[in-house]
């Protein structure tokens, strides 16, 4: 599943949970986006050193 895909679970996840700030869930949806699609730190824009 590709980030893109995983937008739409992943917002209906987090409007799920009912004691979720509101202004935490941009948050949340994205962090559950990027688990959803096995993103990890470095795919996401950290530079990977060797």
């Amino acid at each position: 599943m590709t980030y893109t895909d995983s937008l739409s679970l992943a917002t209906q996840r987090a409007l799920d949970w009912d004691d979720l700030p509101q202004d935490l869930l941009p948050l949340v949806i994205v962090s559950e986006a990027a688990h959803l699609s096995t993103l990890d730190s470095d795919a996401l824009g950290c530079t990977h050193l060797h």
